[in-house]
Formats: C-alpha cells, structure tokens, sequence
C-alpha cells in the first residue's frame, strides 16, 4: 500500500512538473507572452491581432548547405486602411527539428543593412530588407485569407535569435511597412547601392515608425518581477549596435 502511495505521489510530482514547464504563448490586449522561451512584446493598439498561424516551414539554410524544418508558431498583428495592409508585425517561435546555420538572416546579399542589435537586452541578428509579397507564403496568405489586399511589396525589420533554454527554439520578431507610400516602385529598391537620398529618407522615416509599432520588456525585469517582492519596473525599445555587423 506505502508502494503504491508513493507511486501515487512520484506521478502527480511529475505532472507538475510537466504542466509547470509546457510552453504558454497567448495574446492579450496587444500584449504577446511566452513562458518558454520567455518573451513579453507589447504591440502599438493601431495594429489589430488576427490570430496565431501554424506550420511546418521547410527551407535552405543560411549557408545554403541543408535544408532546415521548423514547426512554427506565428503571432500576426495588421495595421490596415480600409482592409489595406499598410504595417504588419508578426512574432515566431520556430522549433527546431534539424540544425540551425550560425547565420539566421538568409542570403546577406539581400539586405539593405544588416548586423547585430540589443532588444530587450538581448542580442539578435538583424536585417532590413524589400520583400515582396505573394500569397504563397503563409502569413501573406493568413492576412489575405482574413479579408486584407495586400501591398506589392514592404520594406521589413526582421530580428533572429536562438533561444536554447528550453530546447533550440528561433525567435523571430518582423515588422513590415507598405513601400508605395515612398513613392518609388519595387524595383527601384532591389539594388542597394543605387539608392538615392530620397530613399535613405524613407529609411530614417520607416525606422521611427519601427520603433513606435513595438515595445520588449527587458529580460532583467521579466525576471525581478516574477518576484513577489519586487515593484515598478521598465521596459526597452531597440538598441541598434552598428559596429558589429555580419558579412
């Protein structure tokens, strides 16, 4: 009987075990969270959330040397006109099932910029890049599907890091802006090294409106304040670090 007591009381141990370390990730009032990997996002109340995305995505590496599958979670906000998407914000957790390349950003040679940035105190692969749009890949096709037109082309923000605390989970956080407003066409911002002053301009523009579409808390104070005795806190927009950038 004590036998099968204390078999009794390894298994509800273990269930609690269980249920205390499974992965949480849900929206609330335009707040994104995750218990694991641990990530809080707070996102502008002009982008409307439309839901969480699910797939297997299969694509090269960043070396191009093997291919690479996620099952991936994606988190997709909008900010449209009249049922035009003018701003999108999505943020992924992508599991790992195969290897991830040291390199998260794809092929560089497509980046208009591209390096290394704090956010929330944390350092992420970054880049800036034009992307244009087509209803074959899942989120343009998820904010399609929910009713938006969608743009010829964006201009993205897109941050990367792997996040090995729980497993080998890829934080991916992108935001991305409507380019008709700069007033040039999608092929005037392909090759990067013609682009003019006015496009600069854009950019400097586009990075402001980057900056007010999302907030990450710091890491430093997602942990204080699972503290009972802690109060206040603070919270971190992106740091950029441009003396350390990826060839």
């Amino acid at each position: 009987m004590r036998s099968y007591l204390h078999a009794c009381i390894a298994l509800l141990l273990c269930l609690m075990l269980v249920a205390a370390t499974k992965s949480e990730r849900y929206v609330k009032d335009n707040v994104f969270y995750s218990s694991s990997p641990k990530l809080e996002v707070t996102v502008d109340s002009k982008f409307k959330y439309l839901g969480r995305l699910e797939y297997t995505l299969e694509q090269p590496s960043g070396d191009r040397l093997q291919m690479v599958t996620y099952d991936t979670k994606s988190f997709v906000f909008v900010d449209s006109l009249n049922f035009q998407m003018k701003k999108a914000l999505y943020i992924q957790i992508r599991r790992e099932q195969t290897k991830y390349a040291i390199n998260l950003l794809g092929d560089i040679k497509l980046n208009i910029r591209s390096g290394l940035c704090d956010l929330g105190e944390r350092e992420y692969q970054c880049y800036t890049r034009v992307i244009a749009l087509t209803v074959e890949e899942p989120i343009a096709k998820y904010i399609y599907d929910n009713g938006y037109t969608l743009p010829e082309c964006v201009l993205s923000r897109t941050y990367a890091r792997l996040d090995t605390t729980s497993g080998n989970n890829l934080i991916v956080i992108s935001y991305n802006e409507d380019l008709s407003a700069s007033g040039f066409d999608c092929q005037t911002w392909q090759d990067k090294d013609r682009l003019t002053d006015e496009h600069e301009q854009y950019i400097a523009q586009f990075d402001q409106n980057r900056k007010a579409a999302f907030n990450m808390l710091k890491k430093d104070f997602m942990e204080k304040r699972r503290s009972k005795a802690y109060q206040g806190g603070e919270s971190m927009m992106e740091k950029q670090v441009p003396s350390r950038e990826i060839h």
